[in-house]
């Protein structure tokens, strides 16, 4: 009798611990599994290839690298500016589908999880990002300045953004860097590169 009332709270607690390790193990996924659900809709493709959602398409044409940019203001001389990594210019057509709209998230992905937003460095030459129309292919660009190392692999991901992430769309477009193409990338990447001036 005592035997089976010891095998009988012997099971029950076995099986509550095993209930309890499932609930700290749901937990513990439960914010990543939220984050996931907040995160914007991404819809992939290559670069040339056009990545649509309904919101906006784009479709990236080239990328470019520069070892410094030129400044945007013209009076005088005033030197480039530099990085200690390399500018990465991703050229690009977008259009939107229903709505004007702006394209207002733009990131690198690159290997090892880490991420880079577009904006050139205070004083370079800044390309202002236009307001797309339905049914009009419009060019722009995105500058991104980060580690050498970093280039290769690296994706672009460009959306509206918005306070509603979860309801908003991205295009993820793999730009087709391999560690030879990025080498030879960074290689040929030119001085004082005027991101306004080249289409």
């Amino acid at each position: 009798m005592n035997v089976r009332r010891l095998l009988t709270q012997g099971g029950a607690g076995v099986g509550g611990t095993a209930l309890l390790a499932g609930a700290m193990w749901l937990h513990s996924i439960g914010p990543h599994v939220r984050a996931r659900a907040l995160e914007p809709i991404r819809n992939g493709g290559g670069i040339g290839q056009v990545v649509g959602n309904r919101v906006f398409s784009v479709r990236v044409d080239r990328v470019e690298a520069a070892r410094s940019l030129a400044p945007g203001l013209s009076l005088g001389d005033p030197p480039p500016v530099g990085t200690e990594g390399v500018y990465l210019v991703v050229r690009l057509w977008a259009k939107a589908e229903r709505e004007p709209l702006k394209l207002a998230a733009a990131k690198l992905e690159t290997s090892g999880g880490l991420s880079f937003r577009d904006g050139p460095r205070p004083g370079a030459g800044e390309v202002v990002q236009p307001q797309f129309q339905p049914m009009i292919w419009t060019p722009t660009a995105f500058v991104f300045e980060l580690p050498k190392e970093r280039v290769a692999g690296a994706h672009l991901v460009v959306g509206t953004g918005g306070l509603l992430p979860q309801l908003s769309a991205e295009a993820d477009i793999d730009l087709g860097l391999t560690r030879a193409r990025a080498a030879e990338l960074i290689r040929a990447a030119p001085e004082r590169y005027d991101v306004r001036g080249r289409r």
